[in-house]
């Protein structure tokens, strides 16, 4: 891709839209040519002797003129729609073209083409025999043989520059609805790149234009013979009844129980307008004499038969596209709404009921998503003059995420693992360690210690007691160990979203997502909750280890024991201890043990065994354990998290390679 500037055009049915981006900085900027508006209508007007005229200054010349200046008119418009099967259609649009270039060189606006790439907008499904005939267009025209890029694209790489999507989001299954002034264009994507597209060329803005056009001849008896003296039906019809339409849709996309009104100077007006109204209209379309006249006169075929129902037709169309290929309503997950006839209400109200989305964007999920442009007339200029710049901008993006991933994970993402995790880790210990020493477990070894008794009876009891607190436990880890989770999750999922966005990239979306379930998810990370009875084995092990210390003390150790004779009461010393030991070759060490731990003993003795010391050490060692288990559970976290944030990053890099992909068709 070169490293020239853009000039991309969105040749339209109702305006073109031209847009301009350097080839280094995907920073596109849509040409206003003096009105203050987007675009240019794509009209031209003919003058006898004279240069035509283009644009709104082509409507307004011919609507202001005379009867009698209009018959050395000839206004033209509506011409794309036709462009591959009329050489009247090819004449004006290569002429008006022309007159643009022309006209932009006069009010010194930089339109110059020789000195940028030039790309045109093309619909995704228009044939060999189109595509031909909008280049050749184009090179009569003076832009020069274009690069052509599906019109769809535009739109996506628009939306996605805006971070209205992520590179990710890009590439799933998106539906792109271009319903413009001409044609309803429809194309399903998937990787970037056109999967199927369809369309109806008849079906589009100017049959809603007629529609207006008879319902102000319905409201105003005697205007068709009175337009058709002047002249004038042409320019009432494709331009004043267009915007009667425009701001009929604007004020039903506001409040479709609103009642509206639009004057026509010298012409009229069309009162009362409701959407009802529309709707019944609408769904027994017919085409006027005159629109059956002009498309007669211009070679154009195939106009809608008598009794159309419109919102059926554009139903049909979405569906004949989607049964076509077999495409599954729930392998849309993103619609992009382009085109100035997709600001009708019924547009998304058909495509949220067929492709199953919710009937209202505060309920969309973050995975299926609609979306239209603020200024949906302009977002695929826009999004075309942007390709070259944003393909060189993510090959660097691609370059930075890839160096810059050890630093994030280790610098960034890092700490807020271990401070999330050491508070969790304390709080945990706080209400089932030490708190739970100290509460339950040490009153039985403070009881033992002043009222004596046998080691295996203490054994017993604690034991007991744990069993008894086990479910306790377990609902401290439950409310506690998952509670790292959400506040992980998001904290995450902002300083990733941070990182990409210093890159002005858009992370996907609900990639971050942790769960405390003990089943695994899809783009998700968990703590197994299953695995809590481990903690209570770590309890008991260390109590185990307390009652084996006092045994092992009993039995002796270092010259020294504590060894039970019956009723001559404790004996003390070195004596018992070689006693002891005969014991243990004769009848084993176990069962010396055994025989140890049942033998009762009276405080003084219990007290020598159970120390403060002891105790003490027995509460750092519950301590200790508890936090290995619970540094256990949480390293998996920590590992399973800096994997997922991997594996974003690389699906990202994965992503932008492919959206990098997408370059013109020569």
């Amino acid at each position: 891709m070169s490293g020239r500037s853009v000039l991309a055009a969105d040749f339209g049915t109702t305006k073109t839209y031209f847009s301009k981006c350097p080839g280094d900085d995907p920073s596109p900027v849509s040409i206003d040519f003096g009105d203050g508006r987007d675009g240019i209508p794509s009209a031209i007007l003919y003058r006898e002797g004279k240069d035509p005229l283009v644009g709104q200054t082509a409507l307004d010349a011919y609507g202001e003129a005379s009867p009698e200046e209009r018959r050395t008119l000839r206004l033209r418009t509506n011409f794309k729609a036709d462009l591959a099967r009329s050489e009247a259609a090819r004449t004006a649009a290569s002429d008006f073209l022309a007159a643009v270039l022309a006209g932009a060189r006069k009010q010194h606006l930089d339109l110059e083409p020789d000195r940028r790439q030039v790309l045109f907008g093309v619909p995704s499904e228009a044939d060999e025999a189109f595509r031909a005939a909008l280049r050749e267009t184009a090179r009569q025209g003076g832009f020069g043989l274009p690069d052509l890029v599906d019109e769809p694209k535009g739109a996506l790489l628009y939306h996605l520059r805006q971070g209205d999507i992520s590179a990710e989001q890009a590439l799933e299954g998106v539906l792109v609805a271009d319903f413009g002034g001409g044609t309803c264009d429809f194309a399903f994507l998937e990787g970037g790149k056109p999967v199927h597209s369809w369309g109806d060329m008849n079906l589009g803005g100017r049959l809603f234009d007629d529609l207006f056009y008879q319902w102000l001849l319905d409201r105003n008896p005697g205007l068709e013979e009175k337009l058709e003296e002047q002249g004038s039906a042409y320019f009432v019809q494709s331009h004043l009844c267009r915007e009667a339409k425009e701001f009929f849709s604007r004020s039903m996309a506001r409040d479709r129980d609103e009642t509206v009104s639009k004057i026509l100077p010298g012409y009229g007006g069309i009162r009362n307008m409701t959407w009802a109204e529309f709707q019944r209209r609408g769904s027994v379309y017919s085409p006027s004499a005159f629109l059956r006249r002009t498309a007669q006169a211009e070679g154009v075929p195939g106009l809608t038969p008598e009794g159309t129902d419109l919102f059926l037709m554009f139903r049909e169309c979405l569906l004949s596209g989607l049964n076509e290929r077999g495409i599954e309503p729930l392998r849309i997950s993103l619609v992009i709404l382009a085109g100035g006839s997709s600001l009708w209400p019924f547009v998304p109200d058909i495509l949220r009921e067929e492709l199953r989305f919710p009937l209202s964007d505060r309920q969309t999920s973050e995975r299926r998503i609609l979306l239209r442009s603020e200024r949906p007339y302009a977002v695929i200029s826009m999004g075309l003059a942007l390709l070259p710049a944003l393909t060189a901008k993510f090959a660097s993006v691609r370059e930075a995420l890839a160096s810059e991933l050890p630093g994030f994970l280790e610098n960034e993402i890092g700490p807020v693992l271990v401070r999330r995790c050491t508070a969790v880790k304390e709080r945990i210990l706080a209400e089932t360690g030490n708190e739970f020493f100290r509460k339950k477990l040490r009153p039985l070894l403070e009881e033992f210690r002043s009222t004596g008794g046998s080691l295996a009876s203490l054994r017993r009891r604690l034991d007991e007691r744990l069993a008894a607190e086990a479910p306790l436990i377990r609902e401290s880890l439950e409310k506690n160990l998952p509670g790292v989770l959400p506040g992980l999750a998001e904290e995450t999922r902002e300083l990733t979203a941070r990182w990409f966005a210093r890159h002005g990239v858009t992370p996907p979306p609900g990639r971050a997502s942790l769960s405390a379930d003990s089943g695994r998810k899809e783009d998700s990370i968990s703590i197994e909750i299953s695995g809590m009875d481990g903690v209570v084995n770590v309890l008991a092990g260390v109590l185990g280890s307390l009652v084996t210390a006092g045994t092992a003390l009993l039995c002796g150790g270092a010259g020294t024991a504590l060894v039970a004779a019956g009723p001559l009461g404790l004996a003390v010393g070195g004596a018992a201890g070689l006693a002891l030991s005969v014991l243990m070759v004769r009848w084993g060490r176990d069962r010396v043990r055994k025989m140890a731990e049942e033998i009762p003993l009276p405080p003084a003795a219990a007290v020598f065994l159970m120390t403060e010391a002891g105790m003490e050490e027995a509460e750092r060692n519950l301590e200790e354990a508890m936090a290995a288990w619970l540094d256990s559970r949480l390293a998996a976290t920590r590992n399973e998290l800096e994997d997922h944030v991997r594996a974003l990053v690389a699906d990202e890099l994965k992503s932008l390679t492919e959206i990098g992909g997408l370059r013109p068709a020569p």
